[in-house]
């Protein structure tokens, strides 16, 4: 007996593989794919933004990726000695304003670089709700514990997002985007508001993809809210998903965008990252250094079949066991 649905998975045209690059961006929910990729090894670049929620503020971001415009000091703001960028997350905030704005470029250039060997594009979108500085008109991505009363706060138009995305998305044609909405709830807008948020997103999602053939759309929203409907697939706040869930949408994830032999190597590299975490009982019996000798070959084995793999940390850890 089946006690709950299951969202449908189709092998996608879109194929992942080691051999080329993938960038990400948008919300926590991006990072938690991202790192998933990031321990396969994947070659990715996550978030160079930071966590970003938006859609608007997401393909600002990819804009200027994609144009490599650095920031100026007049571009960034100060308050209480600390200087931020109302375009990133506050991870990027510093009490020295050359180190924020050296931080802030760094990883353009970084994603920048990235992106002209990139392939696909992973964009997860959080809320269709943005801020607007009433100083400036201009929305920003964060608004870093600043007053309320600074902001006006509005709902996003489906029109808007899929205007800031087609115009990228004709732009860069040769690359593929992946849309997912996340699963996570902003409850501080409130329940409803974040269901209309959510369909804004949805909305805007299925235009994109309807209008351009390199614009496809992950369930990720679909897996979580109406598989796994149960909280104990969220964490305390009851918001955010548990590993268990985001391991269940990683599952569908490499089943819907990787081939075989991706998933073979995913594999073997899983058996590495299990033997570095290896405590052996006695480090000086033959059996441990046995383990030793077999997993240093398994890594060389592996990084003369795939060149593109850097194993180097794996490697030196398992020296380490020693």
């Amino acid at each position: 007996m089946n006690f709950f649905l299951h969202t449908p998975t189709t092998k996608s045209k879109v194929n992942l593989s080691h051999q080329e690059a993938i960038l990400l961006l948008g919300s926590c929910f991006t990072e938690n794919i991202g790192e998933k990729l990031l321990n396969s090894k994947f070659n990715v670049n996550i978030n160079p933004f930071g966590i970003i929620y938006n859609p608007i503020s997401i393909a600002n971001s990819l804009t200027r990726i994609v144009n490599n415009q650095l920031y100026t000091e007049q571009e960034l703001s100060e308050q209480h000695k600390k200087w931020f960028s109302f375009d990133h997350h506050g991870s990027f905030s510093s009490f020295n304003q050359q180190e924020c704005l050296t931080k802030i470029n760094n990883e353009i250039t970084c994603a920048y670089q990235h992106l002209q060997e990139t392939k696909t594009i992973v964009i997860t979108l959080g809320t269709a709700w943005v801020y607007e500085n009433i100083e400036n008109k201009k929305l920003v991505a964060n608004c870093h514990k600043i007053p309320a009363k600074n902001f006006t706060k509005r709902l996003l138009s489906v029109e808007e997002i899929v205007h800031h995305f087609s115009a990228l998305a004709n732009k860069l044609n040769k690359i593929n985007f992946l849309f997912t909405v996340s699963p996570v709830r902003h409850v501080s807008d409130g329940l409803h508001e974040n269901n209309i948020s959510k369909s804004v997103l949805h909305l805007a999602i299925h235009q994109l993809t309807s209008q351009h053939k390199n614009c496809s759309y992950f369930a990720a929203y679909e897996m979580i809210i109406d598989e796994l409907r149960d909280y104990r697939f969220y964490k305390e706040d009851m918001i955010h998903p548990t590993p268990q869930a985001i391991n269940y949408v990683w599952e569908k994830f490499v089943d819907t965008y990787f081939a075989n032999e991706t998933k073979n190597l995913i594999l073997k590299i899983d058996k590495i990252l299990s033997a570095t975490q290896h405590k052996p009982f006695n480090f000086d019996s033959e059996a441990h250094q046995k383990f030793i000798s077999d997993q240093l070959s398994l890594i060389d084995e592996l990084t003369k079949n795939h060149p593109f793999l850097n194993l180097e940390k794996e490697k030196n850890k398992i020296k380490h066991l020693k």
